[in-house]
């Protein structure tokens, strides 16, 4: 407990910097007056949330770390090594092309959940009897059925980190074919490539001991984290300001309330009976910024005095 003082110092500093950086890129990006953002506690607890979601997108692929050397041990160390493949620059070269080939049917099972099954069952097959010696054989059946079961893990593993990051990253997961879709797709792809090289690294490396396993990891998580928090920082600010109250979601209120603010027919979102439905980008102070339909971004601001928000239920 001696160093206590100096780290609260340094957890505060370090929560107060970013959520100074987190706060000004959601300014930057959503026409909001960075000065009118700038409050001590608000950094200070902005800058907690940011932490605790990249660390949360950080924990997501270390333990998929830890969970991808499983599938590549067995991989190359259970078939390569003891069927026909003799050669190790073989050995790796296929290594890779199997997990190349299924970051090609995570795109088509992202698409389609069936098709995507049954290629990779085809994939399988025609690994089993290329690799396979005796390909007949039971239990040579039995470890490419095992080979299949893992892969499916790999594959779901790659979906949980998108879905997760969809929730922390504050973006949408896109159904149909688009831009969106297929960056999403390829994300799924080259997520899978780096388990496996993460896979295998783990094997070569010599990293049995828990301990520098952890440490091999925390070191991989720095370019990660610097990463996250320069090209997602927009998302990461909006999902923020959107769980703190902030702003960055719906608001309704009473028509008779907002009469007197003139707010132009373009940034109504909705309107019902006696009720007129707004996006507040932001919130801060009673100083609120809206934006115009199918834009996230301020174009409007005014000073609410006394403004009654209701349920957006019609």
């Amino acid at each position: 407990f001696k160093n206590i003082d100096k780290t609260i110092v340094f957890i505060v500093f370090m929560c107060t910097f970013s959520g100074a950086w987190f706060l000004f890129s959601f300014a930057n990006t959503h026409n909001v007056k960075f000065i009118d953002l700038i409050q001590t506690n608000l950094l200070v607890s902005f800058g907690a949330f940011s932490f605790a979601t990249i660390f949360f997108i950080i924990y997501i692929f270390w333990t998929c770390f830890f969970i991808s050397p499983i599938i590549s041990k067995f991989l190359y160390f259970e078939i390569l090594t003891k069927e026909k493949i003799r050669k190790r620059k073989t050995r790796i070269k296929i290594y890779f092309i199997y997990f190349f080939l299924c970051g090609i049917v995570s795109i088509i099972l992202f698409h389609n959940v069936i098709i995507g099954v049954l290629i990779q069952l085809v994939v399988l097959a025609l690994f089993h009897f290329v690799i396979m010696q005796q390909p007949f054989n039971f239990q040579k059946a039995f470890k490419t059925l095992k080979l299949f079961i893992y892969t499916l893990l790999l594959l779901v593993m790659s979906y949980i980190i998108l879905f997760l990051l969809s929730l922390t990253l504050n973006f949408e997961i896109a159904k149909t074919l688009s831009f969106n879709w297929i960056l999403q797709t390829l994300f799924i792809s080259f997520i899978i490539i780096i388990l496996a090289g993460v896979g295998f690294a783990d094997m070569h490396l010599r990293i049995r001991d828990t301990r520098n396993r952890v440490q091999y990891y925390l070191l991989f998580a720095v370019p990660v984290i610097f990463y996250i928090a320069t090209v997602f920082s927009s998302g990461i600010s909006e999902k923020i300001v959107n769980l703190t109250g902030l702003g960055y979601q719906y608001r309704c209120y009473y028509d008779t309330d907002l009469n007197q603010y003139y707010i132009p027919d373009e940034f109504i979102q909705e309107k019902y009976h006696n009720k007129t439905k707004l996006f507040i980008v932001a919130d801060v102070d009673s100083k609120m910024y809206i934006s115009p339909k199918d834009k996230h971004i301020a174009g409007f601001y005014f000073t609410a005095k006394e403004l009654a928000q209701v349920d957006c239920r019609k």
